[in-house]
């Protein structure tokens, strides 16, 4: 079983196309006008911080995924997690996108991506490979 998955990781083109799209995905969410729906919440917290946190979790392990047949996978995954979510909140300062900055979502991007790289972390020492 391991051997199937260690070489489903290396499929780097497929992860790749994955992760380029998925950022495409982001960054539409992150700038397109939020629908005003009443908001939720999750065991007290707030609904959109829990999708923040699922949301950049994921993009950290398809990051990794995308960069695991390179050097410093980690690495790469973490930056490139980071810099979307930092670059995402600060866009959402300009007036035209109609959306606002939070400081709770970039922790909720950054407690995320922490998780992945954790995930990344057992990852590598379960394969080796990195």
């Amino acid at each position: 079983m391991q051997k199937h998955i260690l070489r489903w990781l290396q499929a780097k083109l497929f992860f790749r196309n994955t992760a380029v799209i998925a950022t495409f995905i982001v960054v539409y969410l992150s700038l397109s006008p939020s629908s005003g729906n009443k908001p939720w919440t999750l065991l007290a917290i707030r609904g959109d911080l829990v999708l923040h946190f699922i949301c950049y979790f994921g993009i950290t392990v398809l990051y990794f995924a995308a960069f695991f047949t390179y050097k410093k996978t980690l690495q790469k995954a973490f930056f490139s997690s980071i810099l979307l979510g930092f670059i995402l909140e600060l866009l959402q300062l300009i007036p035209m996108f109609n959306r606002f900055f939070d400081i709770l979502d970039l922790l909720a991007n950054g407690l995320g991506v922490g998780f992945g790289i954790v995930l990344g972390i057992w990852l590598k020492r379960i394969f080796k490979k990195g």
